[in-house]
């Protein structure tokens, strides 16, 4: 989810208008031919607002879910996940592990989480997340019925996602024809709460506008799966990992998993609807539990 997405909600907090920011390309230098684990993706498998970084760029966490799985599963690495990343984005990050060699017939495993991000791509102006997430939020000047129309319209540019997926993992077989490849979905932002959900710079979202963002990622993981489902690949596994958060979003009954707003002048202010270090070990460990078996 995008970096712009916490900035837009805590400016709009702020009565003050937000620029997006477009997506640095992520840099291979010398890695080994054939890395047994590749990460693709956005900011949620780059860990953004989780330091220290390795990557100031593309805001790659040393404590992100594929660094951590890596561990776990005793794996060498390569990860060129990074903040704001669309499907295309993914591609070019694919052709920097082709040119760095980094990805081959020893590579053993590909993690891939992408997708929201495409929001934006097929209509000009179009409305992203944290556009969306403003007009459902208590900050937005815009009527209240706006958050369904704004949701209905994101999803309306994710029609072709399910092509895009699957167009990326038939690129991904291509240079990794042994690999296993695992495609994540999102967790769900808000957990269950009644009356209002507080998350910071005095923002707030209602029951109603929970839901129906709640729906639209339940959506945009649906287009996910389906692109999955449409590679007819054996070794490619869809895991859902919105059962794992169960308990741990915004405002819910257990500990947050996901992280409110941070303030704007914050180091970490990325982190701001993204899961936090703790969201980060468990979609490792949902991920670690799916190649299991």
């Amino acid at each position: 989810m995008k970096r712009r997405l916490s900035s837009i909600l805590a400016t709009l907090a702020l009565s003050v208008s937000a620029l997006a920011i477009a997506a640095p390309s992520a840099a291979i230098a010398d890695e080994p031919p054939g890395v047994a684990y590749v990460a693709l993706g956005d900011s949620v498998a780059s860990g953004n607002g989780n330091l220290p970084y390795l990557d100031e760029a593309c805001l790659r966490s040393n404590r992100s879910y594929p660094l951590l799985l890596a561990r776990e599963l005793g794996l060498a690495v390569v990860s060129t996940a990074c903040t704001e990343a669309s499907t295309a984005d993914v591609l070019e990050q694919l052709g920097d592990l082709v040119v760095a060699g980094a990805i081959g017939p020893e590579t053993e495993l590909v993690t891939l989480t992408v997708g929201v991000n495409d929001v934006q791509l097929d209509a000009d102006p179009a409305p992203d997340w944290g556009d969306v997430l403003g007009a459902c939020s208590n900050k937005s000047p815009l009527p209240p019925e706006m958050c369904g129309v704004l949701l209905t319209a994101s999803l309306q540019l994710l029609a072709t996602l399910p092509q895009k997926i699957e167009a990326l993992i038939d690129a991904i077989r291509a240079e990794a024809p042994s690999a296993q490849i695992i495609v994540t979905g999102y967790p769900l932002l808000f957990g269950d709460f009644t009356g209002t959900c507080s998350v910071g710079g005095g923002v707030t979202f209602g029951e109603e506008e929970a839901r129906l963002i709640n729906a639209a990622v339940l959506q945009a993981n649906d287009l996910i799966a389906q692109g999955v489902a449409a590679a007819g690949d054996a070794n490619v596994m869809y895991v859902d990992v919105v059962a794992g958060f169960d308990g741990h979003g915004l405002c819910d009954t257990g500990d947050r998993w996901i992280s409110g707003l941070i303030a704007p002048q914050a180091r970490t202010t990325d982190r701001g609807f993204h899961p936090n270090a703790a969201g980060q070990r468990a979609l490792a460990d949902i991920l670690e539990a799916a190649i299991a078996g």
